[in-house]
């Protein structure tokens, strides 16, 4: 469990890492969840539900953003991105570990819910996604996919190992009216001008953590 590791980490750890690595302003816990699959709640302060297409930097909105921190290997790592399904927000964040902008979500239907745990970004892929594998949904009909997919792989956090479990984080073809619902097959739909703008911002082999 990740929390275990987290805890074993900080209690054995004795280098020049400050507090403040551990965690944001607002004393957010480093991670509070137990598995990928966990259905444990993460309690975040609410943000507005809706956000502008283009994001908010406002700084009373930021100022509820989570710790980026995860430890991956027995590594401390930032992630780049931490997605809140509780409030329907995704928070990019800067290399240094500062939340730089929030995002509204739509997220996995309660048949077929978004999973939470640490992801590694392998690629970003273009509308229509010719690139994309014959076989997939997305390149046979890419539409709902919206002008981007950021595809993620799974992290072990206890080993660091990767693996591919189809899960992205991609736009949408339903005009941005799905914003702060559970619609999606599992993935993180964001509004189409969010997702091109996140697109060039994140790289491979970023972090990302879903709580």
């Amino acid at each position: 469990m990740i929390i275990s590791a987290i805890t074993a980490f900080s209690a054995g750890h004795t280098g020049n890492i400050s507090s403040n690595h551990y965690a944001m302003a607002n004393s957010e816990p480093l991670l509070s969840m137990a598995s990928s699959n966990s259905s444990d709640s993460y309690s975040i302060s609410s943000v507005p539900k809706i956000l502008p297409k283009e994001g908010s930097r406002e700084p009373e909105v930021l100022a509820k953003a989570p710790s980026c921190k995860i430890v991956v290997n027995g590594q401390v790592q930032n992630a780049i991105i931490v997605v809140d399904l509780n409030n329907f927000t995704l928070y990019k964040y800067d290399r240094s570990g500062n939340p730089e902008i929030a995002y509204s979500i739509a997220k996995g239907a309660p048949s077929s819910p978004t999973s939470t745990g640490i992801r590694r970004i392998s690629h970003v892929e273009v509308s229509p996604y010719s690139t994309a594998p014959e076989s997939t949904k997305r390149h046979r009909n890419p539409k709902p996919y919206g002008k981007r997919v950021i595809v993620l792989d799974n992290v072990d956090p206890k080993t660091g190992e990767i693996s591919s479990i189809g899960e992205f984080i991609h736009g949408n073809g339903d005009n941005d009216t799905s914003m702060g619902q559970a619609v999606s097959g599992g993935c993180m739909r964001l509004p189409n001008v969010a997702v091109i703008e996140l697109a060039k911002q994140v790289k491979r082999g970023d972090y990302v953590l879903i709580q």
